[in-house]
């Protein structure tokens, strides 16, 4: 967010922060998919597989039939944007899909990074850098508040689908 406003100032190149950004989360998506390979062959997959033998099930009957969405919703809750690709290479999903699902999904993410970094930038031009500068101690605290409440809620809504998934099993 903070390299979108300053490419919005003009101190950064537009091409370059975005495709800098899209290979670093692509990247990281597919790093996190091979660790989730990796892993499901080793000792650590038997604690796993003690630990949580429970949602094993749930996994393969609701998770990776409805991947693509889990996938967009992952991107917007924080740690849970690495446990999901994990996930997939954990149970093995294709990764000609994979590539497909989290290329658009980075797209989308990116897009709604740099729309709310450019209506950021809006409201700072609006009311001044320097009156926000000077306030920052409590604009920083509500933006903090804001991001939590708003990750807070995705999580409730995302818990609830979950529950309702695993009552219905």
């Amino acid at each position: 967010m903070t390299a979108a406003i300053f490419a919005l100032q003009g101190y950064f190149s537009w091409p370059w922060l975005v495709a800098v950004v899209f290979v670093g989360v692509f990247l990281g998506d597919i790093v996190f998919y091979h660790l989730g390979r990796y892993f499901q062959t080793t000792r650590f997959s038997g604690w796993i597989h003690k630990k949580f033998s429970n949602y094993g099930l749930w996994l393969d009957k609701n998770f990776l039939p409805r991947y693509a969405k889990m996938a967009f919703y992952s991107k917007f809750i924080y740690y849970v944007n690495r446990i999901t690709p994990f996930i997939a290479g954990w149970h093995k999903l294709e990764f000609k899909k994979f590539l497909k699902i989290h290329f658009y999904a980075d797209i989308f993410w990116l897009i709604i990074m740099l729309l709310a970094a450019n209506l950021l930038r809006f409201v700072v031009d609006a009311i001044g850098a320097h009156w926000v500068l000077k306030r920052m101690e409590f604009i920083f605290p509500a933006l903090v508040l804001i991001f939590f409440f708003g990750e807070y809620i995705v999580k409730k809504l995302f818990t609830k689908k979950i529950a309702k998934t695993l009552s219905k099993s």
